[in-house]
């Protein structure tokens, strides 16, 4: 899939170096549950990557670099719809010069267009303010938040956020538009 400045893939083991050093920055690892892996761990979860449909590697066309990662994965929280969750993180760097915007406009149109779905979910941490203001304008609906859902990096307790799409909705936005 390509976009105005990203082409959004599948991984490759070369990706490693680039996307360790993303994925254990603190900027990263603040807000998604992960913890830091070695050069090694890293390696084998982009070989791992490279054979599901469901890792996409973000690209910066102009110089070829991975500068971040979306994955979907089934909705947990839902059962027996045709439903997936949407998670995802970018380099400090990338931040705020909407790629991520771009990224996920592109998947939204390819879960719903491409892969039928009938609900597209996201869960984002209450304190981060920029992901939630980021899934909102992207047409997410706020659907509430469990309380002390998730132990995350250095054992923070967050709130989870739990927003959704739903096919209609997505399929209305697209029509207005």
């Amino acid at each position: 899939m390509e976009t105005e400045r990203l082409i959004i893939r599948t991984a490759r083991l070369e990706d490693a170096e680039d996307m360790l050093e993303i994925r254990n920055s603190e900027y990263v690892l603040k807000y998604n549950c992960m913890s830091k892996l070695s050069l090694e761990q890293m390696q084998e979860q982009v070989r791992k990557e490279m054979e599901t449909p469901n890792t996409f590697y973000m690209e910066l066309k102009e110089n070829h670099k991975a500068i971040g990662l979306i994955g979907l994965e089934h909705d947990s929280l839902r059962y027996g719809v045709n439903s997936l969750c949407i998670s995802y993180y970018l380099g400090e760097e990338y931040s705020s010069k909407g790629y991520m915007t771009e990224a996920l406009r592109e998947i939204i149109r390819y879960v719903f267009e491409e892969r039928q779905a009938d609900v597209l979910s996201v869960r984002v941490f209450k304190d981060n303010l920029a992901s939630r203001r980021l899934v909102e304008k992207q047409g997410f609906v706020n659907e509430g938040c469990l309380l002390k859902c998730v132990k995350a990096y250095q054992d923070v307790v967050y709130d989870d956020m739990i927003y959704s799409i739903l096919r209609e909705e997505y399929e209305a936005q697209h029509r207005d538009n």
